[in-house]
């Protein structure tokens, strides 16, 4: 509740660009009260050992997240053209190509 409050005192532009960390605070937040049974003891022992564990946990989850993900865009691209919906009946603009 502390973290959501100081997050609502900041200015909507600030928030926008706390985005991910508000969503890794949020995912982070659900595992541990929702879904704290399905980890073991020695693990949730051992974050409760930090003085704020979401904390810990969320820049955690944010360090895990870190990564390329440019080869999983390029499928989502590629699963959309081939699977996803019919654009809608505008030409192609703004100097984007299709390789």
């Amino acid at each position: 509740m502390a973290y959501e409050s100081t997050m609502l005192q900041r200015p909507a532009r600030s928030i926008f660009a706390k985005a991910s960390e508000i969503d890794a605070a949020r995912t982070c937040f659900e595992e541990l009260t929702l879904n704290a049974k399905a980890y073991p003891d020695d693990l949730l022992e051992h974050l409760l050992r930090f003085d704020d564990p979401l904390k810990a946990m969320r820049e955690q989850w944010m360090q895990e997240l870190n990564v390329d993900c440019s080869e999983a865009f390029r499928h989502a691209m590629w699963s959309l053209r081939e699977y996803g919906p019919e654009p809608e009946n505008h030409p192609a603009t703004g100097g984007m190509t299709m390789a």
